[in-house]
């Protein structure tokens, strides 16, 4: 394996993004990984395996060859949230995975319909204490419902959920006024709020993003609240550490060119890589300790 590293890679390269095309993610794996093969002198080619929260993707990298060739485009759900919403998981993200980077942050924030009667966290936050049962958050995915459940074991409310099957369904009722609130994600919401058609309360991130600094973070109100959606590649546990190594390096170059970061921001999208694998390793264990506490508190299981 040591000379294979030495020559890798000699052939094409297999992204596998858990996501159906067209969508973000889609876009994102495209862009960097052809970008990532311009680096390495090898085409990679994106594998679309969407389904069952990333899982199908998920499992068929988990039984790849450790050899480079077959990557994955993991989300925060698949290596830190899965693990605990599934009492069986087709995968184990910290056996069969070795982490090569993250990618970059997707964050999703609280909206609100524009004729609310609050612009912020605190506004809020304060409202629905003075008075419970005044607002309802809209939520389309688990993350969103982890994202609320965090929101009220920090601020101390009990803010309901209303459940959609779908993101569109949900940014239409509350541009409706159909529901007052609901967690969206970022490229979703910043065309709305700039037409000033959607409130942006806050930002579920550590800190605030560089395509929209004016917007504010809930953890700015709520130190230490980060539940923010992230993209990264991951690859088959037993992958030479070489050949991380160099698929690492490509990620940061492609992350680095003007024209990457230019498309990425105009899709809401915030490119971050990882200083090293083992910097990305160290995030995934950060993010998997939180997630794990608030899913068990929130009581949230999908099987």
């Amino acid at each position: 394996m040591a000379a294979a590293a030495q020559t890798y890679p000699s052939r094409q390269i297999t992204l596998i993004v858990p996501f159906a095309p067209g969508g973000p993610a889609d876009f994102l794996g495209r862009l960097v990984g052809q970008k990532m093969g311009e680096a390495l002198g090898q085409q990679i080619v994106v594998d679309n395996r969407p389904g069952a929260n990333t899982i199908i993707g998920a499992q068929a990298v988990a039984k790849a060859a450790p050899d480079g060739y077959t990557l994955l485009m993991a989300i925060d759900g698949t290596l830190v949230m899965n693990p605990f919403l599934y009492t069986k998981l087709a995968y184990d993200p910290f056996k069969d995975f070795v982490p090569v980077s993250l990618l970059a942050l997707v964050p999703s924030a609280l909206v609100g319909n524009i004729n609310i009667p609050v612009s912020s966290i605190k506004e809020l936050v304060d409202q629905e204490r003075a008075k419970p049962g005044t607002f309802q958050i809209g939520i389309s995915t688990p993350t969103s419902q982890v994202n609320v459940g965090l929101l009220n074991m920090m601020a101390g409310t009990n803010f309901g959920i209303v459940p959609y099957r779908g993101g569109t369904t949900q940014i239409t009722g509350i541009l409706a006024g159909d529901i007052p609130l609901g967690m969206e994600s970022i490229n979703v919401a910043l065309p709305l709020w700039r037409d000033k058609r959607l409130k942006i309360l806050g930002l579920v991130s550590a800190q605030r993003l560089s395509l929209a600094s004016e917007i504010a973070t809930i953890a700015e109100t709520f130190p230490g609240y980060d539940l923010g959606i992230w993209q990264s590649i991951v690859a088959p546990a037993g992958t030479p550490p070489a050949i991380v190594n160099v698929l690492h390096a490509s990620i940061r170059k492609a992350l680095a060119m003007p024209e990457v970061r230019e498309k990425l921001l105009a899709a809401g999208i915030e490119p971050a890589s990882s200083a090293t694998p083992q910097e990305f390793a160290a995030f995934i264990r950060s993010q998997a300790d939180t997630r794990a506490k608030v899913i068990a508190a929130v009581g949230m299981k999908l099987d």
